[in-house]
């Protein structure tokens, strides 16, 4: 079962799209933003450049780093919950197995049936590299 959830993605394969979806979206706004700023200063009124054109242009700027800096925030807070779910699986099966005593003394603290913890998440990829194989 556990290879299933490794071969998809890993756990969590919507929160993690979405997480990517935020950082789509931070792009597309910082592009945007820049676009916009531009416009703005190309076009803006011709009578007012000092009050008009200065103030929307910065308007835009400021919004647009405001709105790059809360969607990455949220990207990363999504992914962080995901790695603290994961991470306190992991502890919680490692002190599991050691207090059953399944586990031999030279193998305390590896999660899962006596293997090491870097070969039990060897074949754990992230959601970028599920969604660019195609998954």
């Amino acid at each position: 079962m556990r290879q299933t959830h490794l071969a998809s993605g890993g756990r969590y394969p919507i929160l993690r799209t979405v997480a990517i979806l935020y950082f789509v979206g931070a792009v597309v706004s910082l592009v945007g933003g820049f676009v916009a700023a531009v416009w703005f200063l190309v076009n803006g009124d011709p009578y007012n450049w000092a009050g008009g054109r200065f103030r929307l242009v910065m308007g835009t700027l400021t919004g647009t780093f405001f709105s790059v800096i809360a969607m990455l925030a949220i990207a990363e807070l999504i992914k962080l919950f995901i790695d603290v779910e994961h991470n306190t699986r992991m502890s919680a099966m490692a002190s599991a197995a050691s207090a059953s005593g399944a586990v031999s003394s030279s193998s305390a603290g590896s999660p899962v049936d006596g293997k090491s913890r870097a070969a039990w998440m060897e074949g754990e990829e992230t959601a970028e590299g599920a969604l660019l194989r195609g998954h």
